[in-house]
């Protein structure tokens, strides 16, 4: 294979697994500036390490396992500061992803978006709060006049009302899809 050949099959390989690649990436690093820039530094190694991609594997689950590294590296540097979640429960995370079919983690996250534009504006903005920006809990607790505590309960409700919410909506899509 060429040089040429190789590069048009890694650029072909990479958009069709580009979305799917980064909801992953995002999912464990939920600030999308740390998103972006590891998104792009699994790209590169991904191309440098091409080469040896056994193409009998499923490329999705190779990029995850690079990423995953990359992540791993990612949060040892930069410590526990915000609400990244614990390695054991990444690595459950990362091997569930692995098995679920990539149309069915996109109906997910399509789920999510229109679940989070569900939620009383209150929980949204503490969403967003809490994950999208540099401040840990315990800040967001205390610019909000809260306790810590009060804010990681309001965020488990959140998220068991996201997750039923998901739930119902892929159930409610996958009826009609029954019947035919």
């Amino acid at each position: 294979m060429t040089e040429d050949q190789q590069r048009a099959e890694f650029a072909d390989l990479l958009r069709a697994n580009q979305g799917r690649l980064y909801g992953f990436i995002h999912a464990l690093v939920r600030n999308l500036d740390d998103a972006d820039d590891l998104f792009q530094q699994s790209a590169v190694i991904l191309w440098n390490k091409f080469a040896g991609y056994d193409r009998n594997r499923s490329f999705f689950s190779w990029a995850c396992g690079v990423a995953r590294f990359e992540i791993a590296n990612f949060l040892r540097a930069r410590g526990r500061k915000k609400l990244y979640l614990s390695d054991d429960l990444n690595l459950l995370l990362i091997e569930a992803a692995d098995e679920m079919p990539g149309d069915e983690m996109e109906d997910r996250r399509e789920a999510l978006g229109g679940c989070v534009e569900k939620l009383r504006e209150s929980d949204r903005q503490l969403v967003h709060e809490c994950y999208r920006n540099e401040e840990d809990v315990n800040q967001v607790a205390e610019r909000l006049g809260r306790s810590s505590h009060s804010v990681y309960n309001s965020l488990r409700r959140i998220r068991q009302s996201l997750f039923e919410c998901i739930e119902r909506t892929l159930a409610t899509q996958a009826r009609p899809r029954l019947g035919t």
